[in-house]
């Protein structure tokens, strides 16, 4: 059995490049990982790794073991998730990846979902920044935008509207905008590695159908969607934002929407999950309930 494990340990290894992030993966030392691995060549007499300061390297022979323990991996993750997929509600710990945007919306609904079962933890790790769902070993993240292609398995589940948004002292500061060629010179807030960028902007009318391309000047670009929007409602420039997002501050008068028969992208929301999660009740439950929330704020 101890066998069997140290193939796992080295698969992780391999994987993940380093004795350190496999270690933190599987909640162990990088010593102990080490040594596990050195058992392994030890028993066999074959070394499987080229150790060195700066990076780990297979052997000729680690390469072709390190395909079965990759296997062995395989085959284990799918018997849990058969069995898992066999358990009626929820247990153990589920650990979510949303982002800071979505994350306000999603509170409420999963704390009264998982109070409901005393056997299921929640782990919430709220960033706009895509992490490693292997590493860190997240069930089930949420993502938003395009998904690229990946070893994931993605469902897209909600889709929201980017509209312009400025503050009431913006506009007292500024005539409002009659169309999209008249926010060229303004300055512009900016997601920062958002997918509506900087620079060139793509308008869409929606009672026309008309469509046009301007050239926007970024005066701020930042990695987070609160303090993006509190700085819009603060008067330092035009915003795009969700209208869900911007809701609640368009209802408070902090913001003001404009040219609101244009929007300027409609960007998808995906439940991304590794393949071997996907079909417990813990991740099939908090789909659904994250979907039915982001619905509900949408409409």
């Amino acid at each position: 059995m101890d066998h069997y494990k140290r193939m796992a340990i080295f698969a992780r290894v391999v994987e993940l490049g380093s004795m350190s992030a496999a270690g933190r993966l599987l909640n162990m030392s990088p010593s102990a990982v080490s040594q596990q691995i050195r058992f392994l060549e030890q028993h066999s007499g074959i070394t499987l790794l080229h150790r060195s300061t700066r990076k780990l390297s297979l052997t000729e022979l680690g390469e072709r073991y390190y395909r079965y323990c990759q296997d062995l991996c395989a085959a284990a993750e799918q018997a849990q998730s058969l069995l898992e997929s066999e358990i009626e509600l929820p247990v153990g710990e589920l650990r979510l990846a949303v982002p800071v945007g979505v994350a306000r919306y999603l509170s409420d609904g999963l704390g009264a979902w998982a109070k409901q079962f005393p056997d299921l933890s929640l782990s919430l790790n709220v960033d706009d920044e895509h992490i490693d769902l292997i590493e860190q070993r997240i069930d089930l993240a949420i993502r938003v935008g395009e998904m690229p292609d990946s070893s994931f398995i993605a469902s897209k589940i909600s889709e929201m509207q980017m509209g312009l948004y400025v503050s009431p002292e913006w506009l007292k500061a500024n005539e409002e905008p009659e169309s999209p060629e008249d926010l060229q010179q303004s300055e512009w807030l900016n997601l920062l590695n958002g997918h509506l960028g900087t620079g060139l902007k793509h308008f869409w009318n929606m009672n026309t159908r008309e469509s046009r391309k301007i050239e926007t000047r970024s005066k701020f670009s930042i990695n987070n969607i609160l303090i993006l929007q509190q700085m819009c409602e603060q008067g330092y420039g035009v915003c795009a934002l969700s209208t869900f997002e911007a809701h609640d501050a368009v209802r408070q008068q902090k913001l003001v929407r404009i040219l609101s028969e244009w929007h300027v992208g409609q960007l998808n929301i995906w439940a991304v999950t590794p393949q071997r999660n996907s079909k417990s009740a813990k991740v099939r439950q908090a789909i659904q309930l994250i979907q039915n929330c982001l619905n509900a704020a949408v409409n």
